[in-house]
C-alpha cells in the first residue's frame, strides 16, 4: 500500500480553502440530484485526504462530486499517481509470449501502418479469427486510422507519454498536453512534444489536429463541456475525437457500489452515461458520433474493486479475482447492451 495509512487518512480532511461547491450537475447543468454515495475516500492511491459525496443528477444520470477539489488544490491529490511512473516496455519471455508479440506485431503493422519488429503477417489472420483481441489492440491504438503524411494528434491528459510512442511509431506527428509536472518531464525525457498546461493553452489559428485523444481524462476536469467545446475548434473540419471515460451505468458500478475501482474519489470530478456522454459532445458541436466496438475487460477491472473493497491496493498483481462466473454475466450485459459497459469508447466528428 502507497502513501497514507487508512488510519491517518481518517483523522486528515481536505483543506478548507481548496473546496467548491457544485449546486447543479457539471455536464446538463440541472440542479435536480440524489444522493448516490456518501463517505468516499481514496483507496486507489491513498494519498488523498478528505471523505466525499457524489450525486446522481436528476436530468442526466451523470454523477458528480459535491464539495469538490478547486482547480488550485486537486494536485494534492495526485502525489501518488502511476503516471509518474516511466514507460514500461515488456520483454516477452518464452517461446509462446514471444510468438503472440510477432502476431500482435504483425496486426499493428498492417492495420496501423506501425513498424513493431519481429513481426508476423500471421498476426492479421489471427485478429480477424478473435475479435475480442483485436478489440482490445485497436483500443490500444484508440482505433486510429492508418496516418497520412502530416497528419497530426494531440493527445489530451497524454501522462508520461505511452500513448504517443506508439501513436508515434505509427506515423503520427504527436502533441501531448498535461497538468502534471512529474509526467510531462517523463515525457519529454523520451523525446516528446509535451506541453505542460491544457487545451486552452493551444491556438487553434497555428495548431490545427487531424485527430484528438482523451483517453480516462474528461472524469478528472472540472468543466467538462468547456474542454470539449475547446477541443472541437482544435480539430481540422473532418476531424475526430477519441473518448474513453467511465461509464457510471455499468454493470461494474452495479455490482460493488462505492467499492467501484471507478468512482476514485477526488480524482474523478464527474462520471457519464454513454447517453449524456453523446449529448455533450452534441452539445459541444460534434456530429456522427460511433460507439466503439465492445472489447471484454471485466475480469481485471472487477479484479481492482474487489481489492478496493478489501481496502488493498487495487494494482496489486497479488489481487484475487472474482468469480468466473460473475465476469462472464457480466460480459454477456456489456456485449448486449453498450450502455452498461465499463467504459463509454466513442469517436465523434468535426463536420
Amino acid at each position: 500500500m502507497h502513501g497514507i495509512t487508512k488510519t491517518e487518512k481518517k483523522i486528515q480532511s481536505w483543506p478548507s480553502g481548496g473546496l467548491e461547491s457544485v449546486p447543479a450537475c457539471p455536464v446538463c447543468g440541472s440542479d435536480r440530484r440524489e444522493l448516490l454515495h456518501e463517505g468516499l475516500t481514496d483507496r486507489v492511491f491513498f494519498c488523498a485526504p478528505g471523505e466525499w459525496a457524489m450525486y446522481e443528477c436528476g436530468g442526466c444520470a451523470s454523477a458528480y462530486l459535491d464539495p469538490r477539489p478547486t482547480v488550485d488544490s486537486i494536485g494534492l491529490a495526485y502525489r501518488q499517481y502511476f503516471t509518474h511512473d516511466g514507460v514500461e516496455r515488456a520483454v516477452p519471455d518464452g517461446f509462446i509470449q514471444k510468438f503472440r508479440q510477432r502476431l500482435a506485431n504483425g496486426y499493428l503493422n498492417h492495420r496501423f501502418g506501425a513498424h513493431a519488429y519481429p513481426a508476423s503477417m500471421l498476426g492479421v489472420l489471427a485478429a480477424w479469427l478473435m475479435p475480442n483481441k483485436r478489440a482490445i489492440i485497436d483500443a490500444g491504438m484508440r482505433n486510429l486510422p492508418v496516418a497520412k503524411a502530416g497528419a497530426r494528434l494531440l493527445d489530451m491528459g497524454c501522462g508520461n507519454g505511452a500513448f504517443l510512442l506508439r501513436a508515434r511509431k505509427a506515423g503520427w506527428d504527436v502533441v501531448g498536453i498535461d497538468f502534471d509536472v512529474k509526467a510531462v518531464g517523463i515525457a519529454r525525457a523520451q523525446g516528446l512534444n509535451v506541453r505542460l498546461g491544457g487545451v486552452n493553452d493551444l491556438d487553434s489559428s497555428t495548431e490545427p489536429f487531424d485527430v484528438i485523444t482523451i483517453s480516462h481524462v474528461i472524469e478528472h476536469v472540472h468543466y467538462p463541456l468547456e474542454v470539449l467545446r475547446t477541443c472541437y475548434t482544435l480539430l481540422k473540419p473532418g476531424g475526430f475525437l477519441w473518448l474513453e471515460t467511465p461509464n457510471i451505468a455499468s454493470e461494474g458500478h452495479r455490482l460493488f457500489g462505492k467499492n467501484w475501482l471507478h468512482l476514485d474519489p477526488p480524482r474523478h470530478l464527474v462520471l457519464f452515461t454513454q447517453e449524456s456522454m453523446c449529448k455533450t459532445l452534441k452539445v459541444a458541436g460534434f456530429t456522427d458520433t460511433e460507439v466503439q466496438a465492445y472489447r471484454p475487460v471485466c475480469a481485471i477491472n472487477f479484479s481492482s474493486s474487489k481489492a478496493v473493497a478489501e481496502g488493498i491496493n487495487p494494482f496489486s498483481a497479488s489481487r484475487e479475482g472474482v468469480s468466473p462466473e460473475v465476469v462472464r454475466s457480466a460480459e454477456r450485459v456489456a456485449r448486449r447492451g453498450p450502455g452498461r459497459r465499463e467504459f463509454i469508447t466513442i469517436r465523434a466528428w468535426k463536420p
